[in-house]
């Protein structure tokens, strides 16, 4: 079974044995639990769904965004990219979610002098990157997104939470774990994104993009995506398309939009789906320096 056919398949199975759920005030929709996807990134693979169009623009910008570790969506405006624009209040803050947290994760104060040299922030991506260079037989090559005491603070609670990267000689490879699952809408980018990520981590290590492996916990379909889903099961999935990096920054934190190269991307026509908006849209709330809130 290809990459794709897995990821096809289990959109099938949420429709033919997913619950269905319908909250208050919330679109209806049918889910399963606990399930995985693995990717083949080996030969600059990147899975970009075949059998509808996916923005690679879109994902990569956002990426890019992550590992800024802003709270507001200055970068995503500037490229263009309006898939915050939901979420985000009248000054652009989301709140200290996704890379925020990635970069920027408060010490507690009661533990920061004795045990952090009295450093208020660890930047999460930045120790990854150096122990997956140092040590890569350790095995807690970890960044969290998820900081209960944050999310008041942020307009929607993050979803892709925990990343857990393995380096076995010159090959990275990157598991992801995904809380909340728009499979039909979100899940494909995520893919995409992440694996992105992959190649960009061990192209700074002078490695190679092994696997992807996804994890999904609440993965549904939503009730007004029914109709998307049957339309891209009936498209025949295609051969993948390759990432080239036209320049090696000094670090994984200087990439730009302009350094991938997108090869061979053959896909069907983009089957446009509507958001659901969870959380609290535009009520992020900017954590400032040292806020005590932390």
């Amino acid at each position: 079974m290809s990459n794709e056919e897995a990821y096809l398949d289990m959109l099938r199975r949420i429709l033919d044995e997913g619950k269905y759920r319908k909250p208050e005030d919330e679109e209806g929709r049918y889910e399963l639990f606990a399930q995985p996807l693995r990717f083949d990134l080996s030969d600059n693979k990147i899975p970009l769904m075949t059998t509808k169009k996916v923005f690679f623009k879109s994902l990569a910008v956002e990426m890019l965004w992550f590992l800024s570790g802003s709270q507001d969506i200055a970068l995503l405006k500037e490229n263009n990219v309006k898939i915050w624009d939901l979420w985000a209040n009248e000054e652009g803050v989301v709140g200290p979610l996704y890379g925020f947290q990635w970069r920027h994760w408060r010490v507690d104060p009661t533990v920061s002098e004795k045990y952090y040299n009295g450093e208020k922030e660890i930047d999460q991506i930045a120790d990854v990157m150096w122990t997956l260079r140092e040590r890569p037989e350790a095995r807690s090559h970890i960044v969290t997104a998820w900081r209960p005491d944050h999310l008041k603070l942020m307009s929607i609670k993050p979803c892709h939470i925990l990343l857990q990267f393995y380096r076995w000689d010159d090959e990275v490879s990157l598991m992801l774990t995904q809380r909340s699952c728009d499979a039909y809408l979100g899940v494909p980018f995520n893919i995409a994104q992440y694996s992105l990520l992959t190649h960009m981590v061990a192209h700074q290590l002078d490695c190679r993009a092994k696997e992807f492996i996804w994890f999904g916990g609440d993965v549904h379909i939503y009730e007004n995506h029914i109709n998307q889903v049957r339309e891209q099961l009936d498209k025949p999935i295609l051969a993948p398309p390759t990432i080239a990096f036209k320049r090696k920054p000094a670090d994984i934190f200087s990439y730009k939009l302009d350094d991938f190269h997108l090869k061979g991307y053959v896909h069907a026509d983009y089957i446009p789906g509507e958001v659901s908006p969870q959380g609290q849209p535009g009520k992020g709330v900017r954590l400032g320096e040292y806020d005590c809130r932390c």
